[in-house]
């Protein structure tokens, strides 16, 4: 199945008439929220928009790379399928003929979210972060989520089958973990940085560099650094996970209400403004103790780290302990005058508080078998890659849940 298989469909259906480039442009503004400014493809001078005949050979001759891999990490199938959804009975029963040729089974009531799923799959695919084969797992994965962790085991092992090494691999992979070998704690960021940012040039080379190997030596080296289950990220689910956070910030009285827009209006600055900044500088041990240490040795300190506060208050408010001390999120604004405090300063702390929440929040949320892709963030060394940690603790914090729904 190509993209103009569900592209034609869904022009003639739901296209109202519209021009072929002009649908497209409507459609990718459904199935993502990457601007049109953001597609990492060659812009018209006169008009800052993609060039026509770029739409139009992607509808002919299928997305390319490049593209794909732009927006893949920031996919909204629910906008399209709610777009279908909304459309006429007669409307969504002749889209569903049109469809049934690839796939037996939709029908008017459900090809909204078939159409949809069917989209994802196609960008997920033209951005090589997927075979055919480890398609047709993340579809039965997604039919039975309780299979989820056990189908991994079978996606591993169609990787290695589909992705065989040869000598120059192996030394190729092999000079990538030597040269980077100080910095192995962070391999695992590596694939952070391949769905977020697949087309920038990073701050930081190994990342760059791991994002231009092969996708059988970026499997070589997730294996040698014992994170091989990164290696089915398909997508950071970002939006979700952070939605999934914020809504735990409430139900766990981590936050007020009235604080969680930080998370979607500056969070990302961190990355896209202050990539640069050194991280080195930051005092962590400048907060409030208020849990007195059960060790003696501990006792009578006067700070402690943003984690131990999260980690104390948490204790405190499981155990229905009194206590005036104020929600976490709600006294990191306070402390760091989150109101006239530099914005590079804030987007770090930021970053700090979703590592540290995150952390404490598995730990409620999780069931025994859960392991999460733990990253130790003191190696990072600028906002860069604490970042990159940070969404790792969301994706980690989204997969929880996840395989929580999952019993």
């Amino acid at each position: 199945m190509n993209f103009k298989d569900v592209f034609n469909p869904l022009k003639k259906c739901i296209g109202d008439g519209k021009t072929r480039q002009y649908f497209f442009r409507d459609l990718m503004a459904m199935i993502t929220t990457v601007s049109e400014e953001e597609w990492g493809t060659e812009l018209d001078p006169s008009t800052k928009k993609i060039k026509d005949n770029t739409i139009f050979n992607y509808i002919k001759r299928g997305l390319s790379q490049t593209f794909a891999q732009s927006i893949v990490n920031r996919l909204t199938p629910e906008i399209l399928t709610e777009r279908i959804e909304d459309c006429s009975y007669e409307t969504r029963k002749a889209l569903a003929g049109e469809l049934n040729v690839y796939e037996d089974g939709i029908n008017a009531d459900n090809v909204g979210i078939k159409a949809a799923d069917m989209m994802v799959r196609i960008i997920t695919k033209s951005a090589g972060l997927l075979s055919e084969e480890e398609l047709e797992i993340k579809k039965k994965t997604l039919e039975s989520p309780r299979q989820y962790m056990e189908n991994l085991k079978i996606v591993d092992c169609i990787k290695y089958n589909t992705y065989e090494m040869n000598e120059a691999d192996e030394l190729s992979a092999r000079s990538f973990l030597i040269n980077h070998e100080k910095e192995k704690e962070l391999i695992p960021l590596c694939q952070i940085a391949l769905l977020h940012s697949p087309t920038h040039k990073h701050i930081r080379d190994m990342y760059t560099e791991f994002i231009l190997l092969p996708k059988k030596i970026q499997m070589y080296i997730l294996n040698a650094c014992d994170v091989e289950r990164m290696g089915n990220m398909v997508s950071l689910h970002l939006s979700e996970a952070v939605d999934i956070f914020c809504e735990d910030l409430v139900k766990y009285e981590l936050s007020s209400r009235d604080k969680l827009y930080l998370f979607t209006q500056y969070l990302y600055r961190a990355f896209y403004y202050y990539s640069n900044c050194e991280i080195g500088n930051y005092d962590n041990y400048s907060f409030a103790t208020i849990c007195e240490p059960t060790l003696r040795a501990f006792r009578n300190m006067d700070s402690s780290s943003l984690n131990k506060y999260i980690d104390d208050y948490l204790w405190m408010k499981q155990n229905k302990m009194d206590t005036d001390a104020l929600a976490p999120l709600n006294y990191l604004w306070r402390e760091k005058d989150f109101g006239f405090c530099r914005e590079e300063e804030l987007t770090y702390w930021l970053c700090r508080f979703v590592i540290d929440a995150c952390n404490n929040l598995i730990y409620l949320v999780k069931d025994s078998e859960f392991e999460h892709i733990f990253v130790d963030d003191q190696y990072a060394e600028t906002q860069e890659d604490l970042y990159y940690c940070a969404l790792n603790a969301l994706y980690n914090l989204y997969l929880c849940h996840t395989a929580k729904k999952q019993e």
